[in-house]
């Protein structure tokens, strides 16, 4: 039986509410730690998020350090500030709009005042916070950054974002590296990932992958679709989202309505840009933030996974699959997951391909004899339920860094 202790979760933004991939990472492990050890969540909170912070503090403690804004905001003045100063500077944008004093003197108040037992980092710039005596720590990983950055920086139609992009993925590799190297045992959420941060960190890391609540999605099931309603589902505010929904309205959208004319796409998502709004007509509705994305998804009669740039896995697929809506990614998209193309969703690459499979979805023609959404539905139910799949992971995770911990302490004695 595990022990149970006191897990100090540092994030650079609150996890509630749970409405984008990284918060309900985030809120999931600290809902599956807390059934088990005592979690404090330690993050950085604007003063308007105090209804939310009374909100998580129902399932564990909270301490709040007051900032202007976190990553849940979009692009301000004060973000864009950050970049200036950051583009001058040695230090990356993540570090230097994630670097607080008060954040350090209030986790050492946190070390003097309970017997932390584990420290969990969520990202890499969240390492800078150092315990205030040895313990346990473990790293989760939900991308490798800097190979995100790389490929936006390769991929961004954005002059100023190119340049900016190319010195900060060196910047953020130089960061992920030291990281990696500083911490018990880094987590990664699929295996290709787990592999690059091993070769570094000269210790194998520990997959715990992205999931699902398979109980959101199952009643669902076949409820409601709308005939020609294409959706994809992101917070806007991410660049590589923002972008493959650009790409997707203006290069596969006409292809797709040419041969489908009742076609329609949804673009659900927080803090869209305004030339993403601008691109709204009565064939394209650009939602911005809603309550809860499970009805848009739900009926769905097919979910897109546009992206040309990104990291770690789409959560955005294994929500599709626990809805029994059929999706068609890009590779790039579907990087990461257990998944067989043309099994448990279609891939495609171009804009005439992407529109293809679209269309043949939508027609519900000329798909491939091995496809099947059943067997989508019954990889995310036996696979990526947060609950009984990746759970068990992340206990045994954290067991194991102390038991690492544990082992590097006797030694060095």
């Amino acid at each position: 039986m595990t022990a149970r202790r006191d897990v100090l979760v540092v994030t650079p933004y609150l996890p509630w509410p749970a409405d984008f991939g990284g918060a309900i990472r985030i809120y999931e492990f600290i809902r599956a730690l807390a059934r088990d050890q005592r979690v404090i969540v330690l993050a950085l909170v604007t003063e308007s998020e105090t209804d939310a912070v009374n909100a998580l503090g129902e399932l564990c403690d909270v301490t709040a350090v007051p900032v202007r804004s976190t990553m849940r905001q979009p692009a301000g003045w004060s973000k864009r500030l950050t970049q200036v100063q950051s583009a001058l500077s040695p230090l990356s944008f993540a570090e230097r709009a994630t670097w607080n004093p008060q954040m350090q003197a209030v986790m050492d108040r946190l070390f003097m005042t309970r017997h932390i037992g584990l420290v969990h980092y969520e990202f890499a710039q969240m390492t800078r916070y150092r315990p205030l005596h040895a313990c346990p720590t473990v790293l989760d990983n939900q991308n490798i950054e800097h190979e995100l950055l790389e490929r936006v920086a390769r991929s961004s139609p954005s002059l100023p974002r190119r340049v900016f992009n190319n010195v900060e993925w060196r910047k953020v590799r130089r960061l992920e590296h030291a990281a990696w190297r500083s911490v018990t045992l880094n987590l990664a959420t699929s295996e290709r990932d787990a592999a690059r941060i091993s070769a570094v960190a000269g210790e194998p890391a520990a997959v715990v992958p992205n999931g699902v609540d398979i109980t959101a999605y199952g009643s669902k099931q076949n409820a409601g679709r709308i005939p020609g309603r294409i959706v994809f589902v992101g917070a806007m505010r991410h660049g590589p989202n923002a972008d493959g929904a650009r790409w997707y309205i203006e290069h596969v959208h006409p292809l797709v309505m040419a041969a489908v004319p009742n076609a329609t796409v949804e673009i659900v998502g927080a803090d869209p840009p305004e030339d993403l709004r601008r691109l709204s007509s009565s064939s394209v509705s650009v939602t911005g933030r809603v309550e809860n994305v499970v009805p848009h998804v739900s009926k769905a009669s097919v979910t897109i996974v546009p992206l040309h740039a990104g990291g770690g896995t789409r959560l955005k697929i294994l929500e599709a699959f626990a809805a029994g809506v059929p999706v068609v990614s890009t590779s790039i998209g579907a990087e990461g997951l257990d998944v067989v193309a043309d099994r448990h969703l279609l891939i495609a690459d171009t804009a005439p391909a992407f529109a293809d499979a679209v269309i043949r979805v939508l027609r519900g023609t000329d798909l491939p004899a091995s496809y099947s959404t059943e067997d989508a539905y019954r990889l995310a139910k036996e696979t990526y339920d947060w609950t009984s799949g990746v759970a068990p992971l992340l206990t045994a995770a954290h067991n194991r860094a102390v038991e690492r911990f544990d082992l590097a302490q006797r030694a060095s004695t």
